[in-house]
């Protein structure tokens, strides 16, 4: 307990005390310290005439004793006159009253002031807050009237008489007890029952009572003459200002609540109480509604609550009050409590609800610029705090409401004077001159920061307003400037101007009062930008002298001497304004930056601390050098405990001391964010100046650094950092300095004399936390002591490690963790799309009034626009009724569930629509569950399309936020007390937001009477068929638990977090009373967002009984537990008999079809997710895998062999009836187990691969239990793999089931084990010298991944459990196995025996590489042979080989002398000329060396070169190199020396090919001559150049990409039908050409043109032609075109056509097979014998002889439509078309003879029409015998006349090839050909490969398809290879 000491200068009177004696300790003090403030004021006065007499001393020596002597006895008597006055004040019932007379009378009028302006200043909050309804007086104090001077008004203790129940929301970072935190005066002083309550308020004056008692003793009329004074003057006035507004409008309507006003007077009286604006806005309703005033009252009050009272409004006004609340002075605890007040409001206001946009100050970013606002301290106090709330809560950030508590308690804290130790002269009283005089006394004024001693000779001046602000600061009124005042230097530069200008204060000076700017004559001159226009302190932008001296606080700016002596508090200077004692430590300002990048520095503080083990940095550390070092955890021990934790490694730092002298490399720095940031305790020049012994110190440490980050802890593990190069102790007890390589630092407590002590001591209580933290105290922030698990953290991730010897520089620097890998590297990571859904959850959902959920549709961004398909969802619902008519009973569902949906609010009448708004309908239908017959789900089918566009087409399907359902049974079954039960339709508890329902609108019946009319509804709820439903659904039930309006246990978080499948949910506990307690308080928690947990099923009587029975599940409502046997429930699929608390199988009796398709029914029905017969299920699907490998349909019936296989598999799975597996693992629980083991088995075979899992579990007594967990079995693939192969495949399979198990079983495994009984497999595992092949090496690797070797273990076959599924076990034998109760020798207790396994041998495995032997063999030739030479296909590439094995030689041979860097096997990217020619030499002396050998040895010799050399005629030599150079007769020229000797090349070699060919392209492939001149100028002469060069160039595919002529090849056979005497029109070619412009109709603009085209059909054998006018180019035109030809010709036994795509259409509607399909083909040919040949494309050529038709078609057309005068018709066309086909079959065959024999011209025409020439008819008179006498035989002598000639003179014709004589090379496939393309040049034509030619019957290609690359994939074209330009055979071998 502390004693409380009253300032001096606020304490006016004295504090009520208790009614005991007198003579009490407390009255004593009191009156002592009365006594001593009357002596102070005694001296006071005299402390002007004091200074007058000071300044005259010498004068006046004698005057000073004497006035000293008077203000001695002057004090002497105001002292006995307050004590008497103290005894007077006790004796007198502890009346407040002073008795002395010498008292002045202003002590009294300044309280009653005071308690008079307090009164006003509570009745105008009283009236402007919305006090809570129960108010009631905590304290009740007794004031006599005596007190108070008679005429003074009743007033209210603010603090004591009214009292506000705050919310009961409590720091959690406090650890001091709730009850008793801190002693009020009541429990200081006595209990509230024992103050004096004998004496009550004067009965003149009215007591505050509770209304609700007033209110009780009023009639009906005073209340209403109460109300009637209320309405004309105890209403407020509306401001104009939102946040007010509600406020308001709630105090007028509660005010005329009663009143029964008319609209008019309720207008009246609105508009005498709104403020201006408003006011106007509502006088102009009024006008207009004059007639009607109540819709003119309606419609003002609704303008008001739109312009002040919206939400967006409000929101506005309030976050605009925030940004203009200025930033909060250290110490200023007033505008502290103002911005406590603003957060309070704005926290009442976001509790209300209706405001969404106050959401964002529960989050980091939108309460950032509050923090902003307050002072430093305060901000690092907040981080600290609402950084233990967020880890005690696991919350992103703490809620606003816990800030506000948080600024509220430090406003408290700040405001509160029993704690205010430092006083503030803001303003001083008034202290007149006493009549009397004393000796000499020194008054003492403490200014925060300096202890003055003044003899002044009147300071009542000092505190009175002066026009001088030059000389007096009109914030503190002290003698400093304004311009200097820090407090004003620290406000923002509006915040100046504001306040200069409040103040009246010049802006250009910014030191009088009596002028403006434009009058002030003071000549001023800004320091920053040199302005004469205005003041530094005026300057805009950053403030340079808030970084001049940021230690130094306010206090002393240059203040003027109030005397001659002056003493400063350098205990404040050094400890600051925290009033507690400072201490310094071994921080250093230092520069860290990367090893070698010293321009990257950058500067910071260190602490150097000796007890930790290594060296640590802050996260920031990674960001300011862009460090993206991998993550590996490590453990941290501090005197708090130890803590596990993961961080970043930085390695390759130095850092550098301030001045540069000493530069120590950093070792590898931990990230760590515990880091102590206390900046106190920086050692500064200001702590060394404050100690005598540390001064000369002073200039050896830097100023404090605000920019500098305190980021980096140096530990022992840079001990060169801790060495001590010097000390300076000093005196005992005081802080000593000491010189380390980074600097000087200081150690000690720096405070003088130990002046500030600690404020507090709090009391702490022991409480139990949770296991993961050791101690409720903080974690201690100077001790550390890193624990590094790194390396195990490699292993556990494959970090692959390397020998050291291959690196070449540190291992720290290179790479550290390029590959590592964690956990989360293989699971599904969330998509863009899931990203956008979560954020438009977060941002639109929303709580309703009624506590419902309301969430938007999620849609995606951008969409299209929805089209209107009411049209569509009206057909449907006919549809619908059509339906319910044949199907009553789907009718009578149908409607029960519609009525359901009504009846609960799921759906609305939907409102009407403007045209332009988007509208969208729902489709509904009905869906019947299998195993619920008379149940019917409605689904609204979102996904039916409307022009090509669904509404799940624009809405985002979210991320699958379900638990998976294998975890949810897997936990299902931990403990012995088990229940399930189910949210009660769960998608229909969530609404839509209200903007998005109308597109969840549908048709429905009115009054769900299908008789009436059909209208719109649209959902309120999220409907099944949404594809975000499951989502939102999911999303908005975790949010129930998650919300911060109440406190959520972490048990039904957890429950409806991890236990819930959609709406199912599933747990198990170890005790009823849990079970029942977790159950309720869950109905509880989702009650308050409007979710029934309901259909609760559980294996224990006792809890179904604790709940009603309409919480109880269908089946067990009407139950009798106590008689009653628990009967079958169905759990996600399984049945769960509650009774045994066992699983058991229901096998349906229906039989399917033996087809495919009804044993793939049969197996899917068999329900078995977590593996119970997997042995029996996995011979069902071998048998379907059978099936599916024989072609076949999906529902023909069953291969006899297969039939008896299945029906006896189906027949067995009757015996699943009587199988039953405990739902339970083991009889203990697992929670209490002592020893937890998942053992895992792994088998294989050549059908199948299996893994299972058993779970161990330790009783307290040592004994074993064992329980199935889950078994899983897959098909081998086919082909079958070796079986080690898929013996590996299975412990794959086992890890991975592992895994699934230890993330989904919410268990802590001491072990986990696997089990093989291949020693294959495990030799593979424990490997680590030999190498797989890669099948066997991934594999190997998944295993290590997630197990290590010494986790496997050998197990024998017949004790190997998965061995059953393996080679199928039937349902009959399945209990009689080990595979649900697992191998016995898991039981038994023993030594776990690990054994390491070799490879079995791996000389024979084919999957383990085997050992390579490498031989060295030596060469015994010199030289290097030309040989290798043809290995290299450029001549750059083959020197530049060789220069670098002779730069390789020659540095082999370099000494230890010589300085080179380059030393052995190296690689050099730059060589010497030297070298490069030195290269050339050796490749050219080794090719002349062998081809001319003979020759050199001649040369060599002086022997003549014999004349069979081709060298004889160009006299060689040899010159000094040894190369053999041309002698010739040049020697005289001008000539360099190379073009005059070039170097003879022998042309056949391949160093002449590449010679050639460097130069060819050095001249960008030009011919022969440009080719061999630039050989010939490089020094080379080869031999046979010419012919050398020429083959080059004509393999050289660039040429022929640049130059080559297309493809062609000879000119084919005619086909048979050209050459076959068939009937006219049997073989027919066909095309179409046009088009032309005929006038279709006439209209009053004019003539209406179209297009017309004609087909043309050419008999292939008699060249006759038939056409035909077509109107488009379509397929059904060109059809008719053709039927029309039918039915004029006659059938058509073969037609050819190019690929036109109405010819391709017409042969796929006619269903006219094409020479695609050669087996379709012959096939029709026997069937209708027609078929339809198709050229190539871009084969014009293959048509040439209709082409010639179209083109002689054409030219007689021109000439008719010279001849025509009017437009063109459609009738003239088909005229014109007719006449052309009989020119064109009048036309000769063959030339026309002049022999008089031939008896006619052969024509087509001629066997047509049958007729020679157009002759008249014969005279005479013919009969009709006459006809049938000799007709025929004149047809068929004219039809054998015209075959005849046909094969003799027209045949005989088309017999020579006009081009194309000569056989080219065919283009075969895989050639590489350029594509032409006619619209591109060249050079853009694509590069081809063949990818396949058709050869005809002479095998000549002339037809290939060709595969072309292009951007967006592979293409193939079909081309004739006229069309392609051959760039590389496949056949010949190009040199290239």
């Amino acid at each position: 307990m502390t004693t409380e000491t009253s300032s001096l200068k606020t304490r006016s009177c004295a504090s009520c005390s208790s009614a005991r004696s007198n003579t009490s300790s407390t009255g004593s003090a009191a009156a002592k310290a009365r006594a001593r403030a009357e002596a102070a004021k005694a001296r006071l006065t005299f402390a002007e005439e004091e200074v007058n007499l000071k300044l005259q001393k010498a004068k006046v020596e004698a005057s000073m004793e004497m006035l000293q002597q008077k203000k001695e006895v002057a004090a002497a008597v105001a002292e006995a006159e307050a004590l008497e006055a103290a005894i007077d004040e006790h004796s007198e019932k502890h009346s407040c009253k002073l008795s002395l007379n010498s008292v002045p009378l202003e002590t009294t009028q300044r309280t009653e002031q005071y308690v008079i302006d307090q009164t006003k200043n509570l009745d105008k909050d009283l009236q402007l807050c919305d006090v809570p309804a129960k108010i009631e007086p905590s304290t009740s104090y007794s004031i006599s009237g005596s007190q108070l001077k008679p005429e003074a008004k009743p007033f209210l203790l603010r603090h004591n008489s009214v009292s506000f129940q705050l919310p009961d929301t409590t720091l959690k970072h406090s650890a001091t007890s709730p009850a008793n935190k801190y002693p009020t005066p009541s429990q200081q002083f006595g209990s509230q029952n024992s103050i004096n309550t004998s004496n009550p308020l004067n009965s003149e004056y009215p007591m505050f009572q509770n209304s609700n008692d007033c209110s009780s003793n009023m009639n009906d009329f005073v209340r209403y003459l109460a109300r009637r004074e209320l309405v004309s003057t105890g209403l407020l006035q509306f401001n104009d200002k939102p946040q007010n507004y509600r406020a308001w409008k709630r105090s007028f309507q509660n005010a005329t609540f009663d009143l029964n006003l008319t609209p008019s007077e309720e207008m009246d009286l609105l508009l005498k109480w709104l403020g201006k604006e408003s006011a106007e806005q509502v006088e102009q309703i009024r006008a207009i509604h004059i007639n009607h005033p109540q819709a003119g009252l309606a419609m003002a009050w609704d303008r008001l609550d739109q312009t002040y009272g919206s939400a967006e409004i409000i929101e506005h006004a309030l976050f605009k009050r925030i940004d203009a609340f200025p930033k909060i002075a250290n110490r200023d605890y007033s505008k502290l409590s103002k911005l406590s007040d603003l957060l309070m409001e704005l926290q009442s206001a976001k509790a209300e609800g209706d405001l969404p946009g106050l959401v964002l100050l529960d989050t980091a970013r939108g309460i950032y610029p509050i923090i902003q606002k307050l002072p430093f301290r305060l901000q690092e106090k907040w981080a600290s705090v609402g950084a233990a709330y967020k880890r005690h809560n696991q919350v992103p950030y703490p809620p606003f409401a816990y800030f506000v508590d948080f600024v509220s308690q430090e406003a408290d804290i700040g405001n509160d004077p029993s704690f205010s130790f430092v006083s503030y002269i803001d303003t001083a009283p008034k202290v007149e001159k006493a009549a009397w005089k004393s000796s000499k006394q020194h008054e003492i004024f403490v200014h925060k920061t300096a202890v003055s001693y003044g003899d002044c000779a009147d300071t009542g001046g000092l505190y009175k307003q002066s026009d001088d602000c030059d000389k007096l600061c009109l914030i503190h009124k002290r003698p400093h400037p304004l311009n200097k005042c820090r407090v004003f230097l620290e406000k923002s530069t509006d915040a100046r101007k504001a306040f200069l200008r409040e103040h009246n204060v010049c802006f250009k000076c910014c030191s009088s009062t009596t002028h403006i700017a434009k009058n002030c004559k003071t000549k001023v001159q800004c320091s920053e930008c040199k302005s004469e226009g205005h003041n530094t302190v005026l300057h805009p932008g950053h403030a340079s002298w808030k970084e001049s001296n940021p230690a130094t606080k306010h206090g002393g700016e240059g203040e003027q001497p109030l005397s001659q002596s002056q003493v400063d508090s350098k205990c404040t200077e050094v400890c600051g304004e925290n009033q507690t004692d400072r201490s310094c430590s071994k921080v250093c300002l230092v520069k860290v930056f990367p090893a070698g990048q010293k321009d990257k520095a950058v500067k910071v503080y260190a602490i150097l601390d000796e007890q930790s083990n290594r060296s640590l940095v802050r996260s920031q550390f990674f960001e300011v050098f862009s460090d993206q070092s991998p993550c590996a955890p490590y453990i941290l021990r501090t005197c708090a405990g130890v803590k596990e934790s993961a961080g970043r490694r930085a390695s390759g730092y130095e850092v550098e001391s301030l001045d540069g002298t000493v530069c120590i490399s950093l070792p590898s720095l931990i990230e760590c964010n515990d880091i102590p940031n206390n900046r106190d305790e920086i050692p500064t020049p200001d702590v060394a100046r404050s100690h005598t012994h540390l001064k000369s110190m002073a200039h050896f440490i830097p100023e404090l650094d605000p920019k500098a980050p305190i980021m980096l802890l140096l530990g022992r593990d840079v001990i060169r950092v801790h060495k001590v190069r010097k000390q300076v102790n000093g005196p005992h007890n005081l802080p000593y300095a000491q010189k380390l390589d980074l600097g000087w630092v200081i150690v000690g407590n720096v405070c003088l004399g130990n002046v500030h002590k600690p404020l507090t001591i709090s009391t702490f209580h022991t409480n139990t936390i949770e296991p993961e933290r050791p101690t409720l105290f903080k974690p201690c922030p100077n001790v550390f002591h890193v624990k590094e698990t790194c390396k195990d953290f490699q292993i556990a991730n494959h970090c692959p490690t390397y020998p050291e010897a291959k690196f070449t520089c540190d291992v720290d620097c290179l790479g550290d963790n390029v590959f590592q890998r964690t956990k989360e590297d293989n699971q599904v990571a969330p998509s863009i799309q899931d990203a956008t859904f979560m954020k438009i959850m977060d941002e639109g959902l929303r709580k309703d009034s009624n506590n419902s959920w309301v969430a938007p549709l999620p849609f995606k961004s951008p969409r299209p626009r929805l089209p209107n398909n009411r049209i569509q969802a009206l057909k449907r619902l006919i549809s619908l009724k059509h339906n319910f008519e044949r199907k009553p009973m789907m009718k009578e569902h149908f409607l029960k569930f519609m009525e359901k949906i009504f009846k609960n609010g799921h759906a609305e009448l939907a409102p009407p629509l403007d045209e332009k708004e988007e509208q969208w309908y729902l489709p509904i239908f009905g869906v019947y569950h299998p195993k619920k017959v008379n149940q019917i789900r409605v689904v609204f089918d979102s996904s039916a399309q409307h022009n090509a566009i669904s509404l799940n087409d624009v809405l985002l399907t979210g991320p699958d936020l379900n638990n998976t359902l294998v975890g949810v049974m897997m936990r299902f079954r931990k403990e012995a007390i088990a229940f399930t039960a189910d949210i009660e339709q769960m998608f229909y508890c969530f609404l839509v937001r209200e903007e998005d329902r109308d597109f969840l609108r549908f048709l429905w019946f009115q009054d769900n009477d299908t008789s009436k009319d059909i209208v719109d509804y649209r959902m309120r709820v999220h409907v099944f068929g949404n594809k975000p439903s499951p989502a939102v659904a999911i999303h908005c039930l975790h949010k129930s638990v998650q919300i911060d309006n109440f406190h959520v246990d972490s048990e039904v978080k957890q429950f409806v977090m991890r236990d819930f499948y959609v709406d199912d949910g599933l747990k198990s506990l170890p005790t009823v009373e849990a079970t029942i307690s977790l159950l309720k308080k869950t109905q509880e928690v989702l009650s308050k967002s409007n979710l029934r947990l309901h259909k609760i099923a559980a294996n224990s009587k006792k809890v179904m009984e604790a709940f009603p029975s309409t919480d109880h599940a269908c089946d067990l409502k009407d139950l009798d537990f106590e008689e009653d046997t628990l009967p079958m429930q169905r759990s996600l699929g399984l049945n769960w008999d509650l009774h045994s608390d066992c699983f058991r199988f229901s096998v349906s009796d229906e039989v399917k079809p033996y087809t495919r398709r009804g044993v793939l029914s049969t197996i899917n029905r068999l329900y078995d997710p977590l593996g119970f017969v997997a042995p029996v299920t996995i011979q069902g699907k071998a048998i379907l895998r059978e099936l599916t490998a024989v072609s076949g349909d999906w529902d023909a019936p069953l291969p006899q062999k297969m039939e008896d296989a299945w029906t006896l598999w189906r027949v067995s799975l009757s015996e699943l009836a009587n199988f039953s597996i405990p739902r339970v693992y083991t009889e203990i629980s697992t929670s209490t187990a002592m020893r937890r083991e998942l053992c895992v088995f792994a088998d294989a075979s050549i059908k199948a691969i299996a893994a299972v899992s058993y779970l161990k579990v330790t009783d307290d007594e040592g004994k074993n239990h064992i329980g199935f967990v889950m078994g899983k079995a897959k098909l081998a693939p086919r082909p079958e793999h070796t079986v080690p192969r898929l013996e590996l495949c299975a412990a794959v399979l086992a890890v991975e089931l592992a895994d699934l198990i230890s993330v989904n079983l919410d268990l802590q495994f001491d072990a986990v084990t696997y089990y093989t009984d291949s020693k294959v497999v495990l030799g593979y595992i424990c490997n680590e010298t030999r190498r797989f092949y890669v099948y066997v090496s991934n594999r190997v690797q998944r295993i290590r991944r997630s197990s290590s070797p010494d986790q496997w273990r050998y197990v024998p076959t017949e004790q190997n459990p998965a061995d059953h599924a393996t080679r199928f076990v039937s349902a009959a034998h399945l209990q009689k196995t080990n595979w649900l109760s697992g191998p016995n020798f898991l039981l038994p207790q023993g030594p776990d025996i690990q054994n390491t396994f070799n490879l079995v041998n791996p000389s024979s495995d084919p999957d383990v590489r085997p050992l390579v032997s490498t031989l060295t063999t030596t060469a015994l030739t010199k030289q290097l042979g030309s040989e290798r030479f043809a290995k290299f296909s450029s001549w750059n590439s083959l020197t530049g080989a060789i220069t670098r094995l002779i730069h390789i030689a020659h540095h082999f041979k370099t000494t230890e002398k010589e300085n080179s860097s380059c030393k052995g096997w190296h690689y050099c990217k730059e060589f010497t000329m030297e070298e490069s020619d030195r290269a050339i030499n050796i490749i050219l002396r080794a090719v002349q060396e062998e081809a001319y050998s003979h020759e050199i040895e001649c040369i060599k010799r002086q022997e003549r070169i014999p004349k069979s050399s081709p060298l004889h005629t160009l006299d060689p030599f040899i010159d000094q190199q040894g190369l053999l150079r041309v002698g010739g007769r040049l020697h005289l020229s001008s000539l360099n020396q190379r073009e005059k000797t070039p170097l003879l090349i022998p042309g056949k070699s391949h160093i002449a090919t590449l010679i050639i060919r460097h130069h060819h392209e050095r001249v960008q492939h030009q011919g022969r001559h440009f080719t061999e001149g630039a050989v010939r100028a490089a020094g080379f002469w080869i031999i046979g150049g010419k012919r050398r060069v020429s083959s080059i160039i004509h393999q050289c595919v660039t040429c022929r990409w640049l130059r080559a002529p297309l493809s062609i090849q000879k000119m084919a056979n005619l086909p048979a039908e050209r050459l076959s005497a068939d009937p006219p029109f049997t073989n027919v070619g066909l095309d179409v050409f046009g088009p032309w412009n005929v006038s279709s109709r006439r209209t009053r603009g004019g003539l209406l043109y179209s297009k017309r085209w004609a087909v043309i059909f050419t008999c292939m054998s008699i060249r006759a032609v038939h056409i035909e006018v077509i109107e488009s180019l379509d397929t059904s035109s060109f059809i008719n075109a053709l039927r029309r030809f039918l039915a004029v010709r006659g059938p058509v036994k073969h037609i050819r056509s190019d690929r036109g795509t109405n010819f391709v259409g017409a042969c796929k509607e006619l269903q006219i097979p094409s020479n695609i399909d050669s087996k379709v083909v012959k096939t029709y040919l026997s069937d209708q014998g027609c078929t339809w040949t198709f050229n190539p494309p871009h084969a014009s050529h293959c048509g040439g002889s209709w082409e010639k038709m179209i083109g002689l078609a054409r030219r007689i057309l021109d000439s008719m439509f010279l001849q025509l005068k009017d437009k063109l018709t459609h009738e003239v066309l088909v005229t014109f078309m007719a006449e052309v086909t009989a020119i064109i079959n009048a036309r000769p065959l063959v030339p026309v003879t002049t022999d008089p024999h031939e008896s006619f011209i052969l024509t087509p025409a001629a066997l047509l029409t049958q007729k020679v020439n157009p002759v008249a008819a014969p005279t005479g008179e013919f009969g009709v015998t006459d006809l049938y006498k000799c007709q025929w035989r004149q047809v068929q002598h004219l039809s054998n006349t015209f075959w005849d000639r046909w094969r003799k003179q027209f045949l005989p014709t088309l017999q020579p090839r006009r081009k194309w004589q000569s056989v080219h090379p065919n283009v075969n496939t895989g050639s590489v050909v350029l594509l032409k393309n006619s619209q591109v040049p060249r050079n853009e034509w694509p590069l081809g490969l063949v990818t396949q030619s058709f050869p005809s019957k002479d095998g000549k290609v002339r037809q290939v398809e060709v595969k072309v690359i292009k951007p967006g994939g592979s293409t193939l074209f079909l081309r004739p290879v006229t069309e392609v330009v051959l760039l590389l055979s496949s056949e010949s071998k190009v040199d290239e």
